[in-house]
């Protein structure tokens, strides 16, 4: 069981909505690798579970994993969510290598955010699309190239990449192919629970499991250590005003992530 911080969740259907939280363990679980009652700790709920929102929580011990004191609470749980979908498909999804280009669309929202960095972080040149007031905030992230999606056609502005991220769905996800070079990889997070069907036959198409467990999360803590990646800008909002933290959500145009304060 575990007391918690924050969280935001992309939509909420249960009584207690949230996916992402933090806090301290009350419990330690069985098992060899125990988390002693009273160390902070962050986490994903698992697939088809929520109820972050909530002061209390039990969930599995294998997918949380402890904070470090370098970690705020608030900020773990931004990075939680986009930190362990980018580390996912970056790293284990499309494998992305040292000297290849990669397109990432939706470079300014959480995921993207984290994705642009680790991209860099192996050595990668990053090209990513976000409205003219984001171009600052993901050039500082690292992205070598950015596209105003507004003012420009990517399919145009961009070719021959090695791999492509797709955050943003719709019209976007089947057009992300054309930017491909032959042998290319796609990853696809926001058209379904399956990879869309490529529209040539000369590339991948690939739908990332972003599973929980606790390995990626260290993983992730790792990383923001070492200085590869920084977390998302976070934009607070107390618990009284969830309403309005679900109405900014369901824009799909912010920057970072958006994190309710339980108390």
């Amino acid at each position: 069981m575990f007391t918690r911080r924050a969280s935001m969740p992309p939509t909420g259907r249960s009584a207690c909505v949230g996916s992402r939280l933090l806090r301290r363990g009350q419990r330690a679980w069985r098992g060899r690798r125990r988390v002693p009652p009273g160390d902070a700790v962050f986490a994903v709920c698992d697939v088809g579970q929520e109820g972050a929102y909530a002061e209390k929580i039990a969930i599995k011990a294998d997918i949380v994993a402890r904070k470090p004191a370098s970690l705020g609470h608030v900020e773990a749980a931004a990075l939680a969510v986009p930190g362990l979908t980018a580390l996912i498909v970056i790293e284990d999804t499309l494998q992305l290598r040292a000297g290849e280009t990669i397109l990432i669309q939706g470079g300014a929202g959480g995921v993207g955010s984290v994705a642009i960095q680790l991209a860099k972080h192996i050595g990668a040149r990053v090209i990513t699309t976000a409205s003219a007031a984001n171009h600052t905030y993901v050039r500082g992230l690292g992205a070598d190239e950015v596209i105003d999606y507004n003012a420009q056609d990517f399919t145009k502005a961009a070719s021959g990449c090695d791999a492509a991220l797709d955050t943003v769905g719709g019209d976007v996800t089947q057009r992300s192919f054309a930017v491909l070079k032959p042998g290319g990889r796609a990853a696809f997070i926001a058209s379904g629970s399956q990879a869309p069907k490529a529209s040539r036959g000369d590339v991948q198409s690939l739908r990332p499991n972003v599973a929980r467990d606790r390995h990626h999360l260290e993983r992730l803590v790792a990383l923001f250590e070492a200085g590869a990646i920084r977390v998302p800008v976070v934009t607070r909002f107390p618990i009284s005003e969830a309403a309005a933290a679900h109405g900014v959500s369901q824009t799909c145009h912010f920057r970072g992530k958006l994190v309710l304060v339980v108390r």
